[in-house]
């Protein structure tokens, strides 16, 4: 070590060392005035946000100072002469340095702000945490995976040997269990997203059900009818899901037809007497009442209205109590309901029928006289 020192001293002329030690003082001083002015600004902007992140603010800044310094004194040892040795014995420390620095800030920043959204849901509960802290450890085997990789990339050791195995196996490893990573990771967003929730009555394609159990690799609904759909997470996640449960209130379209009989004064009676109908009903508001178009059989009539529930037994129950009173108040005013029907004129066919006879008669009554 002595003789090193010896060495690097005799190998570097005055100015040489002058310009290290001249780096190193502007640089600290650089560095003292960006901690002292820019750095406190941003630790004042951000306990304005994060009135809780103290600690985040502090282990950061240590951390973002100790790397600064460190690109800073690999910068000045630039200016001296070194051996070939000692210059990748200080490379190879700097780069690990660095990437160790790097990745602890990044790590520290993501988990930071991951808390932070998960502390401010207010559905967040102790299964997300649990949740959170498994896919938290995979991410940091990953990425410090990555980091070692980047490391040895950087002193020039072949690593594409290691890659193309890695590659290989992973792709096998892949094929083999491509659905069940994909509901596993599908299970992390339905956990964090929650487009649904247990008791939730949601309809996925041509199935429907209330959401009874939420697994890791798939998810079960009750039916209507009693049985048990089992569904996989990654079949829900690329589906279009309804959630009823979410639903505030219902919108409710309709139609019905009247004869086409019925006078012009009926007709402009109904669209209000369906309107007082609906809105003395509770929990109803009316959209619209609109006399629509001229059916096959029918003067067709639509009905827009809105149930201020999500039960489904209320719009039922609701809807129930609008055809009773339709049903009277049609019958009190002598409208009438329309029903398929089928008008057959007679009285062409039967004067040319006949029409046919008598010419048929006619005929006999020349051939018997001839």
């Amino acid at each position: 070590m002595r003789e090193s020192l010896i060495y690097l001293w005799q190998e570097n002329s005055l100015i040489e060392v002058g310009n290290f030690f001249l780096i190193l003082l502007v640089g600290g001083i650089l560095l003292w005035g960006l901690q002292k002015f820019i750095i406190k600004y941003l630790h004042r902007m951000m306990e304005k946000r994060w009135p809780e992140a103290d600690k985040f603010i502090l282990t950061v800044d240590s951390l973002l100072t100790f790397l600064l310094w460190t690109i800073l004194i690999n910068f000045a040892l630039q200016q001296l002469y070194l051996t070939d040795f000692l210059q990748r014995s200080i490379n190879s420390i700097v780069i690990a340095i660095i990437i160790i620095l790097a990745v602890l800030i990044l790590q520290k920043t993501i988990y930071f702000l991951l808390k932070q959204y998960l502390k401010h849901r207010t559905d967040a509960d102790d299964k997300q945490e649990k949740i959170f802290a498994l896919v938290w450890g995979i991410f940091k085997v990953f990425i410090w995976l990555f980091a070692f990789l980047f490391y040895l990339d950087n002193l020039d050791i072949q690593i594409s040997g290691l890659i193309a195995g890695l590659g290989i196996g992973g792709v096998a490893i892949g094929f083999a269990s491509q659905s069940v990573i994909q509901d596993i990771f599908s299970y992390f967003t339905i956990q964090f997203d929650k487009p649904f929730e247990v008791g939730d009555f949601i309809v996925v394609g041509d199935f429907r059900g209330i959401v009874d159990y939420i697994g890791v690799k798939t998810t079960r609904l009750k039916s209507l009818s009693g049985e048990q759909l089992v569904i996989s997470n990654g079949d829900l996640t690329n589906s279009r899901i309804q959630n009823f449960r979410r639903m505030q209130r219902r919108r409710i379209n309709f139609k019905f037809g009247v004869v086409y009989e019925t006078s012009l004064e009926k007709l402009r009676e109904i669209p209000p007497l369906i309107k007082n109908i609906i809105e003395n009903i509770d929990n109803t508001e009316v959209d619209r009442v609109h006399f629509h178009e001229y059916g096959d059989f029918s003067l067709i009539f639509e009905v827009v209205y809105f149930v201020n529930s999500r039960e489904y037994i209320d719009y039922m129950n609701i809807q129930q109590e609008i055809n009773f009173k339709m049903k009277k108040e049609f019958s009190d005013r002598g409208i009438d309901f329309a029903f398929p029907t089928r008008t057959i004129q007679l009285k062409n066919n039967l004067n040319h029928l006949y029409n046919s006879q008598n010419n048929s008669e006619r005929e006999t009554r020349f051939d018997n006289l001839d």
